[in-house]
């Protein structure tokens, strides 16, 4: 009803502002709006990398370089119903890397929604939280899979819950307060990868908007592990600059934090930088498992005005080491619904840096990506 009230409204400020006109009411009853919506993309992706031969891997491969081939669908899916609402978002990918074949097939998301009324909704089923205020790293982000830095805006696998959550719009100082309460557990077929083993979790994140500052208070608790607790915000300086913070610590006093900012200036030009600390490092196969970072990400909007482009140049820098990730590339979205990426990067750093050791040294890198 109330979009019909929408139409009328806009259609008698056009009535009075306009020249002769004429509305045919009856076409209102033709509009209906629709019960489901979907969308979703295809990429696909070619590396081609020239190897290191400093790397601890180089022995293995004994040749100077090698190609990868990704190829990745996804599709989301909402359908609607009352007060009631189902998603879910499918992903399936293909990779071949040095000739070595890998298939799988993933549910994201596959949850539902019952909105009670404004202020109460239910959620149950698999679900993304997503968590945090960084880009390219999440401290707080204690029930989400990790986050890639190199590939920070990838769709990530979610995990079966049962989510509470509470909205309210208040005229003070505090605009607004939600609050998650999240149950769900791990067995060795359900949210294994969490957990191995049994284990019950609660998760709970409240947030508040105070005056123009977003902030997130966030805890969880695991029956086997210990306790986390997060706090986030993000604000904006100026409408052109913001700055956000995460810090997370844990009953054993491991604690991680970031900072970041990201500005826009008045030629198109946005950067992102986040600094970020970890107390404890991770194992060494996984990416960015050292103690300090610093990224910074230029984006330079339709450079020597050629309309439908983008230019970026990111650098990663292990500060703990000085080794470094730099990339720089090109962005082309003149065709409809087709995005073209090219970049080309380059590890750097001595024999025994994160980035020096890495298998690769220096790569380009082709995505295709059509949207529906």
């Amino acid at each position: 009803m109330l979009y019909k009230i929408t139409i009328i409204i806009l259609s008698f400020s056009g009535l009075l502002m306009g020249d002769d006109y004429s509305f045919n009411f009856d076409e209102l009853t033709q509009i209906e709006l629709k019960d489901y919506e979907y969308n979703g993309y295809i990429k696909s992706e070619h590396k081609l990398q020239l190897l290191n031969n400093n790397s601890p891997q180089y022995p293995k491969k004994n040749k100077d370089t090698m190609q990868s081939v990704y190829g990745e669908a996804y599709v989301k899916g909402l359908y609607f119903k009352d007060n009631y609402t189902f998603q879910t978002d499918l992903m399936a990918n293909y990779e071949n890397i040095d000739n070595d074949e890998d298939n799988k097939n993933t549910i994201n998301q596959l949850f539902l929604k019952y909105k009670y009324d404004n202020n109460h909704q239910i959620y149950f089923g698999k679900k993304t939280s997503k968590w945090g205020k960084g880009y390219f790293f999440n401290p707080v982000a204690f029930i989400d899979r990790k986050k890639d830095p190199n590939n920070p805006e990838s769709s990530r696998e979610g995990y079966t819950q049962l989510n509470y959550k509470f909205n309210k719009v208040y005229k003070s100082d505090i605009k607004n307060v939600s609050v998650d309460v999240i149950y769900f557990r791990t067995t060795n077929v359900e949210n294994n990868d969490f957990y191995d083993g049994d284990s019950q979790n609660i998760a709970i994140k409240t947030y508040l908007l105070y005056k123009d500052i977003d902030i997130d208070f966030t805890y969880l608790n695991n029956d086997k592990l210990a306790n986390k607790y997060g706090v986030d915000f993000s604000t904006n300086l100026q409408t052109n600059f913001e700055i956000h913070g995460e810090y997370s610590i844990d009953d054993k006093s491991l604690y991680s934090y970031l900072l970041g900012l990201k500005y826009l200036t008045n030629t198109d030009l946005t950067i992102t930088s986040e600094y970020f600390f970890q107390k404890e490092q991770l194992l060494k196969s996984e990416p960015f498992w050292d103690n300090k970072y610093f990224v910074n990400k230029l984006s330079q909007k339709e450079p020597f005005d050629i309309l439908y482009s983008n230019i970026y140049y990111k650098n990663s820098i292990n500060l703990s080491d000085n080794s470094m990730q730099n990339s720089l590339g090109i962005v082309l979205t003149n065709i409809k619904n087709l995005e073209i990426d090219f970049s080309i990067g380059k590890n750097s750093g001595d024999k025994k840096s994160e980035f020096g050791t890495k298998l690769v040294d220096t790569f380009s890198w082709l995505q295709v990506k059509y949207s529906f």
